[in-house]
């Protein structure tokens, strides 16, 4: 289990504790009047009520805040997500669909604005959201002093209803502002991040050339760094794919090794991912020999677990070679193309014909030395979206 599984663990239980200190305390007295209301189903239905208009109201403030916070640090808007309902551009129009996000409760997807004449700042775009919920947080405990023991039953129970509200979009700020990497990419780790200068300009650079793939963009410009973060990880991994795209392998190697000389630097995902490319650089390159005696000497057990256990095209890719040409264990290739299927579909669109690329030179290079086991016909028979090829 990665440490930012672990981070996560802790905070939802941390958040969990929280709900029952609460609703054994505050809401246990407030369920005391229950009978006023028409008894305790009644109740269970109103609190599930302020459950979810606080789900749904601070869902819609954070993304509002970063909205306006984007604005403010000078970004366009490229996307708006809220539970799975995103709202985008395209064509200079704005369209709807269901989508999965980055984020507890929603993401908005930024591009730093190209006439900028300063360098754009994310700070406001990942502060606002806390400091609007200062602001919610300010107007309830008015109300509440003013309303909370009020003997009109409507008013007191408003009051409950707002706290409630107010208690889970705490809960949800306690996750978004804590400054480590979770299972989501927060605003407290990425304010972490940007306070250093070269990662500020990292996290703008990452924007452009991630929103420039996306659209199809060919020959796409990216900067590579020598000071590691998870920020310029990702840039230089970005790069490696396209240097693989190109069959350059001592090249990406090169900026592979940068990112694992920093391991204490990023994320453990990250690491595993990096780890994975220059294992799959060194087999796929190498004479048997030489590949067995570099997996042998420079790759741990351990390593070979987390790579086994991590579900990205690139592990897979990595772990099929491992256990075809060094482990000789049809099986755990079969295995690992089992599990390609549903990784491929995960993967961003604009690394899909590279990774079918990278996972079919795998299955040629072991049909090589195990013609027998016939694993040709699970090749990725990828094709490229018309409209991309147009372009």
């Amino acid at each position: 289990m990665r440490k930012e599984d672990v981070s996560g663990i802790i905070v939802y239980v941390l958040i969990l504790a929280v709900a029952v200190v609460f609703g054994l305390t505050v809401l246990r007295e407030h369920a005391a009047y229950a009978t006023d209301m028409g008894g305790m189903v009644v109740y269970i239905l109103y609190i599930f009520g302020a459950i979810l208009a606080g789900v749904l109201f601070n869902a819609i403030m954070f993304e509002v805040a970063h909205i306006l916070g984007a604005k403010a640090g000078r970004y366009l808007i490229i996307s708006v997500d809220i539970l799975g309902l995103l709202w985008y551009k395209e064509d200079g129009k704005t369209k709807f669909k269901f989508s999965g996000y980055d984020g507890l409760t929603g993401e908005t997807k930024i591009l730093p604005k190209k006439d900028a004449k300063k360098e754009p700042n994310p700070s406001p775009y990942l502060l606002f959201g806390t400091l609007f919920y200062m602001v919610e947080l300010a107007a309830v405990i008015v109300v509440f002093t003013l309303f909370g023991q009020s003997e009109q039953l409507v008013l007191r129970n408003v009051a409950y209803f707002l706290l409630v509200m107010a208690v889970l979009g705490g809960m949800i700020l306690l996750y978004n502002i804590l400054p480590i990497k979770l299972d989501t990419t927060t605003d407290g780790y990425r304010m972490r991040m940007t306070t250093n200068a070269a990662n500020k300009i990292a996290f703008n650079e990452l924007l452009r050339v991630e929103y420039a793939i996306s659209q199809g963009e060919e020959n796409v410009e990216i900067a590579t760094f020598t000071e590691i973060s998870n920020f310029t990880a990702e840039l230089n991994l970005n790069k490696v794919y396209v240097l693989l795209d190109k069959k350059e392998f001592q090249e990406a190697e090169k900026l592979i090794d940068i990112i694992i000389e920093g391991k204490d630097k990023v994320s453990e995902k990250v690491y595993v991912r990096a780890r994975c490319q220059k294992i799959y650089i060194n087999i796929i390159t190498k004479p048997l020999d030489e590949a067995r005696k570099f997996y042998d000497e420079q790759v741990p057990m351990n390593e070979r677990r987390d790579i086994s256990n991590d579900r990205s095209m690139v592990s897979i890719r990595t772990y099929l070679l491992m256990s075809g040409l060094l482990d000789g264990s049809k099986s755990e290739c079969l295995y690992a193309i089992n599990s390609a299927g549903k990784c491929f579909n995960n993967t961003p669109k604009q690394r899909r014909k590279v990774e079918a690329d990278l996972f079919n030179d795998a299955i040629d290079k072991i049909d090589q030395l195990h013609p027998t086991w016939k694993l040709s016909e699970y090749h990725i028979d990828y094709q490229e979206p018309e409209e991309k090829k147009k372009k």
